[in-house]
């Protein structure tokens, strides 16, 4: 996800409801070049210089309700990211506001970003959005990794990050990924000459696609949800709910959530209902699943949970919770950033031609597609990177602390709220030469002046210990599909579209790209 990053960043809320924990501890390993230990870095920080939090820059608002009326004139929740991006151009590389119910410090520069992740704790706690723990709050329920914290959340994350980061299992999963992309490829041929060149409701094919390939990793069989037209499964109607989960998630982002569950407000009855179909049929395939496998010896040859299920530690219904989890944030993240990439090839048609050529190189058009294969496609990893430099899924990344720590010479309490700005890192001109301009040559460490800032300047997936777990998943599951998508057909733009937050980065309106297919 990125099975995570992401669902997991926006909320802007702080939890009453989250469990913590309170135990700090030595910083996992952060690739910054900063190896100071985290003990270090806080007697550094802990002298008479460091400014008081208060003295941090922040916009004036209003009692109880901050700047709410400002960021509603602004456009609201879903332009969070352009109303933050203003700030940092008005206050500097970091700021607070008060953002709805909750305070935060924002900060927009590479090195604090830097400083933030040099500064992890031993259990990384991020933000989780406030109706998700309300609801799992009121139906008494526990969920996967992206909801635990401690030792808990270190445990299952170890035995997973076998399964999902390790280069050399991901490298497993080419032929599951690649059988995926045929088919859907099948079903575009089909349906674009219906509907006039139009692949209708891309973003639920997507989503569809998305699904059904992280469910065949995780399960070791197919879903269907990829299925011809005419062809439907429950599975495609999960892809509905998850959906709305997100959308209706999003609704609550200046609303009290609280309130709205109180009062069972149209808002949270719809999130609700969702959440509730969601989880059951993600749990159902799960049960079966594990049902399946009950007699089966080598259990570490049937996917993600087969290997779960051979671990000692885990129990029954945490392989539930994990496995379910996993599936929904497959659905949103990875679906998006693909969305992204096709919309950027289709506006820049010489970046789709260069594309072309390589991938011809390296296999002929009606060959299966490999993980080999794509080790000689070099742009299409640049393609991958400038996409999420543009379109972050997360457009923040947040961090709390169970500890002060120093941020730019000031000190920032326990348990604040860091939102790390990764639309306005990936937009500014000090990083990016021609920031707005889509330029996957950027990406080639040769161009002068420019690739040193890209590892730092651009952290789709976040990093350290709690960086998203499906990163290289979702890596290659868009390296092969925009492939054979580019290799089988022409993408023409037919509309301009631009960025909203529902969660994370979507487009404002549906997306329109005309598919023509190319001649044999």
């Amino acid at each position: 996800m990125a099975l995570r990053v992401l669902f997991r960043q926006c909320g802007l809320r702080r939890a009453a409801v989250r469990k913590r924990c309170t135990a700090a501890a030595p910083a996992a390993e952060c690739p910054f070049g900063f190896r100071q230990k985290v003990e270090q870095q806080r007697e550094e920080g802990g002298g008479a210089t460091l400014k008081p939090y208060l003295a941090i820059p922040s916009a004036k608002g209003l009692p109880v309700l901050g700047t709410t009326m400002e960021i509603l004139k602004y456009g609201g929740a879903a332009k969070m990211h352009e109303y933050c991006d203003m700030r940092h151009k008005q206050l500097g590389s970091i700021f607070r506001e008060k953002l709805g119910p909750v305070e935060a410090v924002v900060v927009g520069d590479k090195e604090l970003i830097s400083s933030v992740y040099n500064s992890e704790e031993q259990y990384p706690r991020h933000m989780v959005p406030e109706p998700w723990l309300i609801y799992n709050q009121k139906k008494g329920i526990e969920r996967g990794l992206f909801f635990m914290d401690g030792p808990q959340w270190l445990q299952k994350r170890k035995i997973l990050n076998h399964s999902l980061l390790a280069p050399q299992e991901v490298t497993k999963y080419g032929n599951y990924v690649g059988g995926i992309v045929e088919d859907l490829i099948s079903r575009w041929n089909m349906l674009s000459p219906e509907h006039g060149g139009i692949v209708p409701n891309l973003e639920t094919e997507l989503y569809n696609w998305s699904i059904e390939t992280l469910g065949t990793i995780v399960f070791g069989r197919r879903l269907n949800c990829v299925a011809l037209p005419g062809q439907t499964s429950e599975m495609q109607n999960f892809v509905h709910y998850v959906q709305k989960i997100f959308g209706e998630s999003a609704k609550m982002t200046l609303l009290s959530p609280k309130l709205a569950a109180t009062l069972r407000l149209p808002v949270w009855r719809r999130f609700e209902d969702a959440a509730d179909n969601a989880i059951r049929i993600a749990r159902d395939c799960t049960e079966q699943r594990i049902s399946e496998l009950k007699n089966v010896s080598e259990l570490r040859d049937h996917g993600v949970i087969g290997r779960l299920l051979a671990e000692k530690n885990v129990s029954r219904n945490e392989i539930v919770n994990i496995v379910a989890d996993l599936i929904i944030a497959a659905a949103d993240t990875t679906s998006h950033a693909t969305q992204w990439a096709l919309y950027s090839l289709a506006k820049n048609p010489e970046c789709q031609e260069k594309l072309l050529a390589q991938i011809n190189n390296a296999v002929p058009r009606g060959q299966p597609l490999s993980v080999e294969h794509l080790d000689k496609i070099p742009y299409l990893l640049w393609i991958v990177r400038e996409t999420l430099r543009l379109y972050p899924i997360a457009p923040f990344l947040t961090r709390q602390f169970t500890v002060d720590i120093p941020l730019g010479g000031y000190r920032i309490p326990a348990n604040t709220l860091i939102l790390m700005s990764q639309y306005t890192m990936g937009r500014n001109p000090q990083y990016f030469n021609e920031p707005n301009k889509f330029k996957p040559e950027r990406w080639l460490r040769t161009v002068k002046g420019e690739h040193q800032n890209l590892a730092n300047g651009c952290m789709p997936f976040g990093t350290g210990a709690r960086s998203c777990i499906g990163k290289r998943i979702a890596e290659l599951k868009m390296r092969m599909l925009i492939a054979k998508t580019v290799q089988n057909f022409r993408l023409e733009s037919t509309n301009d579209v631009g960025l909203a937050m529902r969660m994370i980065t979507t487009p404002d309106k549906p997306i329109l790209i005309n598919f023509e297919e190319r001649k044999k």
